[in-house]
């Protein structure tokens, strides 16, 4: 009978270790991976929740864009800007104005150079730094006709000098001058 009792309690041990192999090898195996896919369900729901949110801004975005459009279209139409698609393009739209009002009013450009564009509140600024050179009156109507143009142009930096050739020409009736001026520009923000 003591054989018995030691069979049945051997046994008992052996099944104790055997379940507690089994429960040490599922808590190395199972417990990790379930903490795993709990982890990587939280985060996927996280996405599909942005996901659910990005959604709905796309559509209330598809639902303005016609107006959002028709306000480009009205601003780009509007005249009082350049209408250039780029500033490289609209420097050289401003370039452009600037030397047909000179030439009407027989005054000359010795020179241009576009300077940096730079954004401001919805639009873009461009400039361009002018030399031109004429007699007084044409000068002065030129700096009126820019800045009256149908394009809104603004002068900044204007300075009218008498040049040391145009003494002489004085003497024939007409004096020299040359302006230094910068000439400031619009176009609406592409972006």
């Amino acid at each position: 009978m003591s054989r018995v009792v030691e069979a049945f309690g051997a046994r008992r041990v052996a099944v104790a270790i055997l379940v507690v192999v089994v429960l040490g090898v599922l808590g190395i195996t199972v417990v990790p991976a379930w903490s795993a896919y709990v982890s990587r369900q939280a985060t996927l729901d996280g996405l599909v929740e942005r996901l659910h949110r990005y959604e709905q801004l796309a559509r209330r975005d598809q639902a303005l864009l016609p107006r959002y459009q028709a306000l480009r279209r009205s601003q780009m139409a509007g005249g009082n800007y350049l209408k250039s698609g780029t500033e490289a393009v609209a420097g050289a739209e401003l370039q452009r104005r600037i030397t047909e009002i000179a030439a009407a009013n027989e005054a000359q450009i010795v020179s241009t150079r576009i300077l940096p564009a730079t954004n401001e509140t919805g639009f873009v600024r461009i400039a361009i730094k002018v030399r031109m050179q004429g007699s007084l009156p044409a000068i002065l109507a030129s700096l009126y006709d820019i800045e009256s143009d149908e394009v809104f142009m603004f002068l900044d930096n204007t300075s009218v000098r008498d040049r040391m050739a145009g003494r002489a020409a004085a003497r024939q009736g007409y004096r020299l001058m040359e302006a230094d001026l910068d000439v400031i520009a619009y176009m609406p923000d592409v972006s």
